[in-house]
């Protein structure tokens, strides 16, 4: 397995874990207390999950439910375009999952071993073409594609959650012009994801 500093966050922080996690739990529930307000969250869930990907989710109640715990001075995101694209982009995909299974990041679950079979839950051709995307839909459709192949087996969904804010981050910087041979390569989401996934595909082949 990858060494634990290679696991940890870039962008979000355990205080946005416990935020995130809470929020997708009350989407479990047909009543559910958030932020000191009860809600049905069966009937949020349904919502977001009609809209248009994939920012239709910020016309929706359980997208602001969640940005107005964030997006908080005390937890240290900062309310912008940037993370506003990020958290809708993360609550379109999130929505589709199952379960919240954070046994390992979610690029390696996507390399883990299909149920019913020898392959891979995510194919490599598949999964390199998920961390080649450079269009908000299309990752966004890719993403959902790969929740909904984990099933109930769920995903980490604050991993995925952080990975996506660190990809809304670096078209943000590639848009200002900042060369990409500045950046570290072990703090780019692609190659975070890529060494997840191969790592754990090649542990799965060595059992």
């Amino acid at each position: 397995m990858l060494n634990n500093w290679e696991e940890k966050p870039l962008i979000l922080n355990e205080k946005h874990k416990i935020i995130i996690d809470e929020w997708f739990s009350m989407l479990q529930k047909n009543e559910y207390n958030f932020n000191g307000f009860t809600y049905n969250g069966l009937k949020l869930r349904a919502e977001l999950r009609r809209q248009s990907l994939p920012y239709g989710v910020m016309l929706q109640e359980g997208y602001w439910i969640l940005a107005d715990r964030l997006f908080n001075e005390n937890k240290f995101l900062i309310e912008n375009k940037n993370h506003h694209q990020a958290l809708a982009l993360f609550v379109a995909v999130a929505v589709f999952a199952k379960n919240n299974n954070d046994n390992a990041s979610f690029a390696s679950q996507l390399s883990e071993k299909n149920p019913v079979g020898e392959r891979s839950i995510m194919s490599s051709l598949r999964f390199n073409q998920l961390i080649a995307c450079d269009n908000d839909e299309v990752f966004c459709r890719r993403l959902i594609r790969a929740v909904k192949l984990r099933n109930d087996n769920g995903v980490n969904i604050f991993s995925l959650a952080d990975g996506i804010f660190l990809w809304i981050q670096e078209r943000h910087d590639c848009q200002l012009g900042l060369p990409s041979s500045d950046l570290d390569p072990f703090k780019r989401n692609s190659i975070r994801w890529a060494m997840n996934y191969y790592s754990n595909k090649k542990n799965f082949k060595e059992q």
